[in-house]
């Protein structure tokens, strides 16, 4: 019987914290489990997994220094991927050094649009892979024609542009035809 390599998946965040970076680590460690053996973990202190995957330069930072520190079971450079997040891309890597260390620790670097790489110091962009996420199809909903319902998710932090969302409120108040929720 073939041995499955072993991965360890650092998020900054767990499942009691249903935000946006665990839901993309249980994506991944469920996309992972076909042919590896995952662990997720929001911080690495030791272990023998073959690969490390980190989510968000910053806040991974202390697991990706103690990955590169710690000796390997077999002594061969085991290898370190970071998949950058949003707040590494539009804030972190421009002002907090433990975010830029990471860049320059991990292997391989993965960004999840297109436009990420942009964001990237040119020299480490041949390091980089873009990886579009994506959901599995969906039955399409019912539809009202009574309304449109638009839906803003995620954390109202200044690198996603809160003020947009709140102009659009401002603008479609008086419009009964139109239901803003948010989720996040």
């Amino acid at each position: 019987m073939v041995k499955k390599p072993s991965v360890v998946l650092v998020t900054p965040a767990l499942a009691d914290a249903n935000n946006g970076n665990w839901q993309t680590a249980r994506r991944w460690a469920r996309w992972l489990a076909r042919d590896c053996r995952v662990r997720l973990t929001d911080g690495w202190a030791g272990g023998d997994e073959d690969l490390m995957i980190a989510l968000h330069a910053r806040r991974s930072a202390p697991s990706m220094r103690a990955w590169r520190t710690v000796e390997s079971p077999t002594d061969a450079r085991r290898p370190l991927l970071l998949v950058l997040t949003g707040t590494d891309l539009y804030r972190d890597i421009d002002d907090d050094a433990s975010a830029r260390q990471s860049l320059q620790w991990a292997d391989r670097l993965v960004v999840l649009n297109e436009r990420g790489l942009d964001r990237l110091p040119a020299a480490l962009r041949g390091k980089a892979s873009v990886l579009l996420q994506s959901s599995p199809s969906r039955r399409p909903a019912a539809k009202t024609t009574r309304h449109l319902r638009a839906l803003m998710v995620g954390h109202l932090r200044d690198e996603k542009s809160p003020q947009t969302y709140f102009e659009a409120a401002r603008r479609l108040a008086g419009r009964p035809d139109i239901l803003l929720d948010h989720i996040g």
